[in-house]
């Protein structure tokens, strides 16, 4: 189903395609400041306190913006995760075209347990909503594709925000937390979404964070 999905692309979004892949890194300096606030948003999952996740989350996502020189998106952090019986949905990015912030939302507590989740975990689901962003307002991509330069770009963020903290890992342990979507062929892209028509309210979310790889900036 993806690789016919990925057929059926315009030769001119195949072309974006190639560009997301061939962009490898954010170009973020790391400093002491994105140190604090990891470890604030570490210290506020180590409180299940959602108020002062979302705070610190957001005070994060300013900083990586600022660091890159684009404006921030608007982070809203949720309990429990939406999920159904595939899963869990861990987080979700919504542009809105100019007409407000950018939107990130992520979800802080699993669904069944509902207890907080790591925090790598969480920095791993909110800067990956953070490299949709940047797709869009840093490297002017018409669309963000779940390339593998896409999760290069993400992993190149996760290692400058934690450097300098208890969080950074080794090379040995960033390899085996790589995320399992690296591959690059058009079988790790995501299929086209169904139709909304009889769709649950989490089918509608899953199918908007799969869209977002072939979402228009200017589109509905």
């Amino acid at each position: 189903m993806a690789r016919e999905w990925w057929r059926r692309l315009p030769a001119a979004q195949r072309r974006e395609y190639e560009r997301s892949d061939s962009i490898s890194y954010v170009r973020l300096a790391a400093s002491p400041a994105l140190g604090e606030a990891v470890l604030a948003v570490d210290r506020a999952l180590a409180s299940d306190d959602l108020a002062a996740t979302q705070r610190a989350a957001q005070l994060l996502v300013n900083r990586i913006c600022a660091g890159v020189g684009v404006p921030p998106a608007r982070v809203r952090v949720d309990g429990v995760r939406p999920h159904d019986q595939r899963g869990e949905l861990h987080g979700l990015y919504t542009p809105t075209n100019g007409a407000t912030a950018d939107r990130i939302t992520v979800w802080m507590r699993t669904a069944k347990r509902r207890d907080p989740v790591r925090t790598r975990t969480f920095l791993r689901t909110l800067l990956h909503e953070v490299c949709h962003h940047l797709d869009f307002a840093l490297f002017s991509l018409p669309n963000s594709f779940h390339s593998k330069g896409f999760y290069q770009r993400e992993s190149s963020l996760f290692r400058v925000i934690v450097r300098g903290t208890p969080l950074a890992a080794g090379a040995r342990e960033r390899a085996a937390e790589a995320p399992a979507g690296d591959d690059a062929s058009p079988a790790a892209l995501p299929p086209a979404p169904e139709p909304r028509h009889a769709r649950s309210g989490i089918d509608l979310l899953r199918a908007a964070a799969a869209a977002i790889a072939a979402r228009q900036r200017g589109g509905p």
